[in-house]
């Protein structure tokens, strides 16, 4: 219970950081931003469209298609980012703040404010909807880590704007869509590159092993150390997984064991199966 209350509040969090970085940074300024606040402020230019009505249409479209796609348990979470992200935009546009700022603070601040709320929902494998989706897909079939399928999806839709406004205006838009991708990577897995080496320390070393080789498909080698001060001897697991699985594992860990001692550190260069080359069969 103490775990599900604290993934909803994330959602929450979350979401209305999306929703501020959208209302006082993107909309106001007119920032090709990607993902649905991007398109809106698109169709607002070229036919007249309310842009929260379109980021509401196209947030629950979209989700629909996520609760087919990313599984039961992901379409609960997303279900409360599609109902609150909206509700949080409709209620922030309605008090608006007026910025002392130029178009290039916009897109950085709001950029960054956008990637830590997107990343904090991803930490607690839920979606702030909208375009997220597909990045998240894209993740799920493609293996394409999640915060560069969410900066090719934003891009796309960045650089279409160029049509309808001008080179300056995709320029900002991809300065936004920069930032907001290395808040997403940070915030999902602090001071990471592309892969994470584990030493866990637990009494649940049967279950915690099962984990990474049936549902990360990791493997793991079991080291014998001994308490320096207890002289006690314990085995230790290493594993090294993705950027993507480091979440999902770390996650499992805390629910199995809370006592469990876990170290951390980035693994700059992996090469072997599973990484360089495809596994064996």
């Amino acid at each position: 219970m103490k775990n599900k209350v604290y993934d909803i509040l994330g959602v929450l969090f979350g979401n209305f950081l999306l929703a501020v970085s959208v209302a006082y940074f993107v909309l106001p300024f007119d920032i090709l931003s990607g993902g649905v606040a991007g398109i809106s402020v698109i169709t607002k230019e070229i036919w007249g469209w309310s842009p929260t009505l379109i980021i509401d249409i196209m947030v629950v479209g979209l989700f629909i298609i996520g609760a087919f796609v990313l599984g039961k348990e992901f379409a609960i979470k997303t279900a409360l980012s599609s109902f609150v992200y909206p509700v949080f935009l409709e209620i922030l546009v309605r008090f608006p703040l007026e910025l002392e700022i130029d178009v290039l603070m916009s897109s950085i601040f709001g950029g960054l404010i956008a990637g830590i709320g997107v990343g904090i929902a991803f930490r607690h494998n839920a979606s702030t909807g909208g375009t997220d989706i597909i990045a998240l897909t894209a993740n799920k079939y493609l293996d394409i880590p999640v915060s560069t399928a969410v900066m090719i999806t934003d891009g796309i839709i960045t650089v279409r704007g160029l049509i309808t406004y001008g080179l300056q205006d995709v320029l900002m838009g991809i300065i936004y869509i920069y930032a907001s991708t290395i808040a997403i990577n940070k915030v999902m897995v602090p001071k990471t590159d592309e892969a994470i080496a584990l030493y866990i320390i637990t009494e649940k070393k049967k279950e915690i092993c099962e984990f990474i080789h049936t549902d990360l498909f990791r493997g793991s080698t079991i080291l014998q150390g001994k308490g320096g001060f207890t002289a006690q001897e314990r085995d230790i697991i290493l594993t090294v997984v993705s950027k993507n699985q480091y979440v999902s594992l770390s996650s499992f860990i805390e629910k199995t064991d809370p006592y469990a001692f876990v170290i951390v550190s980035d693994a700059k260069e992996i090469k072997g199966e599973g990484f360089t080359y495809e596994y064996r069969v």
